[in-house]
């Protein structure tokens, strides 16, 4: 039973380790993001909490309309990461090509125009729930050090504060101390 539980917890280390591996692979080197919704503009399909994987956009790519695009927007002095869906593609006066977005819950287009420089990445994966998790990880694994270096802190307080124990008067002495025996010597 218990080699068991040994083998189903290597499994799950096992796991988690290339999950993680997997996730810093995907965005180090092939440069997928990863988001986590905030608004309910996307529902049904993409809901707040939800992490979404991104793959990037490379200069020249067609993005079509219908796909969902996570783009860079400023507005008054702040940039935003939105995920909408595009609904049209049109051109400026210039020729320069650029996207109607709007979110999948919202009667109206986006008010501002999305040129092809703006976008991350398309929407490849949505999973469900796991953005909170995500969102908190940098708190869990601060709060998860402070636990750690504080309990060491405190094993270290106590190693310099112990003092050796009293024993009392009425305790047996130690083995060390019981009376030692004269040796006597035979001589022949």
């Amino acid at each position: 039973m218990k080699k068991h539980r040994i083998d189903v917890l290597l499994i799950v280390s096992y796991s988690l380790l290339i999950f993680v591996l997997l996730v810093i692979v995907l965005h180090f080197v092939f440069g997928f993001q990863y988001v986590v919704i905030l608004t309910d503009s996307m529902e049904p399909r993409i809901n707040p909490g939800d992490l979404i994987v991104t793959n990037p956009v490379r200069p020249g790519e067609i993005i079509l309309p219908g796909e969902i695009i996570l783009y860079r927007v400023t507005l008054t002095n702040s940039t935003y990461q939105i995920v909408h869906r595009v609904v049209a593609i049109k051109y400026d006066e210039g020729g320069s090509e650029y996207f109607i977005t709007k979110g999948d819950n919202r009667e109206y287009t986006d008010p501002w125009r999305v040129y092809p420089n703006q976008v991350i990445g398309k929407v490849v994966l949505v999973i469900p729930r796991v953005g909170v998790i995500w969102y908190y990880t940098p708190l869990i694994v601060f709060l998860t050090f402070l636990f750690i270096i504080g309990s060491i802190v405190y094993e270290i307080v106590l190693i310099l504060i112990e003092e050796e124990p009293r024993k009392p008067k009425w305790a047996k002495p130690a083995l060390h101390a019981v009376r030692r025996k004269k040796i006597k010597k035979y001589y022949r």
